[in-house]
């Protein structure tokens, strides 16, 4: 059986990272709150005459609050005058005018460079950042930058070197320990990503998402404990952090409190409103609760702010499943499949819609090509078992080779996934074998949720008149493979 791939990490965020330089510039530019600014210089940040924090130039914050000719930014404490913040489009304006009067001036080049990183245009943020570096090589924090623009484009490896020399250079510079930790963590290298966020947060401990990025990497090692007080930690320091919710909302599915789940998705939402991970969170909770139609509303409007959002799509994929809307299904799987090539999950969840649309040979094919991506995940050898035990095409049924990919997924499992267990019991039947399929429906029955009893009984039954299962085109193919 294959489950929908849910999300779970959260709060993996990039922290932006300053570059020092010791020239000041006063150009005054209106600004809105909300806005995205550039620091144009150093500046010691103030609450009446005390000095609370500090700003470098080259900056790049948002626009908290503004109260006549002072602001404050969104990370950091205290006020600074409003001449000392930019929008982007004036501060790339002024790097660039100090390029061109001194091409030599790598700190405009590394100002310039994160500009554009900020503006997504990453080949441009690659140049000046190289350009910066032949200029001087001994700034760690450009290292840093250049490695963050690496791991915007996905070359995983070449960042994580760019972030180790940022460290050589200067150990004690937290951002870079914190951006390695998410580099590891994107390569599935759990272990040292959260050396990296430990690193980074015993150097600095007053960033929330830091601790929602170590609870995010202790929960992918199982770690459930270590993430919840990484999660509540961080909304400690921030209680308006709703990827701080949208972890402790992720915990809440995990142990099936379904209730506390869905609150925690909804605070994250009630911060966020355009919160596009929490509308998904919470759009996924509900297609637990069999809400359907609330969680396609949920996941439409998560696609709806994120494009791009893989995720959102699978998820929606599997609800129109669950309505037999397989060509609504197959449209968003494949989309899921197109935004990321990579993933077993949707692979597997689109040749579910291909079963139930009563296309199996690209079911299978989609069932193969999953199993190759990830050969030891479970939820793709059970749904593939289901497909070969339970196809109404007696060409696509392989009861040999479902038992051994059924087995292989319980004992991955450790035989306590009663979805899995249940596609055991029907693999049995199919091979007629039906005292052991009676035996395996009781233990399917005896660990399956309140409500997917009667879905178990009625398999129970089933077994006992010794009859095997038979998927139906159109209506209850997913019955067994989502296990939901």
């Amino acid at each position: 059986m294959c489950r929908p791939f849910v999300f779970l990490p959260a709060g993996l965020v990039i922290a932006f990272t300053v570059v020092c330089v010791f020239t000041v510039n006063t150009s005054l530019s209106a600004q809105e709150k909300g806005e995205r600014v550039v620091v144009t210089a150093n500046f010691d940040t103030k609450y009446e005459t005390k000095v609370v924090g500090k700003v470098f130039e080259g900056g790049i914050h948002t626009v908290s609050d503004i109260q006549g000719k002072w602001c404050r930014l969104d990370d950091l404490p205290g006020w600074l005058p409003l001449q000392y913040v930019m929008n982007l489009e004036a501060a790339l304006r002024q790097f660039t005018k100090r390029i061109n009067d001194n091409p030599e001036d790598s700190i405009a080049c590394a100002h310039r460079g994160m500009i554009y990183y900020e503006l997504e245009q990453f080949e441009k943020a690659f140049g000046d950042l190289n350009k910066s570096l032949s200029l001087n090589r001994d700034n760690a924090v450009v290292w840093m930058d250049r490695g963050m623009v690496r791991k915007s484009q996905g070359k995983y490896a070449l960042a994580a070197k760019d972030f180790q020399e940022s460290i050589r250079l200067n150990p004690k510079l937290a951002n870079a320990h914190f951006n390695i930790g998410l580099v590891f963590y994107a390569m599935n290298d759990f272990k040292q990503a959260l050396k990296g966020f430990d690193a980074a947060i015993d150097l600095y401990d007053q960033h929330a998402l830091w601790f929602v990025s170590r609870g995010s990497a202790r929960l992918s090692q199982g770690d459930i404990e270590g993430a919840r007080k990484d999660y509540e930690h961080a909304i400690s320091l921030d209680q308006n952090l709703a990827d701080a919710y949208i972890g402790l909302s992720n915990l809440s599915l995990i142990e099936s409190d379904y209730v506390e789940a869905y609150r925690q998705a909804d605070m994250a939402i009630r911060i966020q409103p355009k919160n596009a991970m929490a509308l998904n969170a919470r759009g996924w909770i509900l297609f637990k609760q069999d809400r359907i139609d609330e969680a396609i509303q949920d996941l439409t409007l998560a696609i709806r702010y994120a494009p791009k959002l893989s995720l959102a799509y699978g998820n929606r994929g599997v609800c129109f499943v669950k309505q037999n809307e397989f060509d609504k299904a197959l449209a968003d799987h494949t989309q899921h499949v197109n935004l990321d090539p990579k993933s077993a999950f949707a692979l597997s969840n689109r040749a579910v819609a291909w079963f139930g649309k009563g296309d199996f040979k690209q079911a299978k094919a989609d069932f193969e090509a999953a199993e190759r991506l990830a050969p030891e995940l479970d939820e793709v050898l059970n749904g593939f078992a289901w497909f070969l035990a339970t196809c109404p095409d007696a060409s696509f049924r392989d009861g040999a080779l479902a038992l051994k990919k059924s087995e292989q997924a319980c004992k991955i499992s450790e035989y306590k996934d009663w979805y899995q267990l249940d596609t055991l019991a029907t693999v049995f039947a199919e091979l007629g074998r039906f005292e052991d399929a009676v035996e395996w429906a009781e233990k399917a029955l005896a660990v399956a949720p309140e409500n997917r009893k009667a879905v178990c009984q009625e398999q129970l039954a089933r077994f006992k008149r010794k009859e095997p299962f038979r998927s139906q085109i159109g209506k209850n193919a997913e019955q067994g493979v989502l296990g939901s």
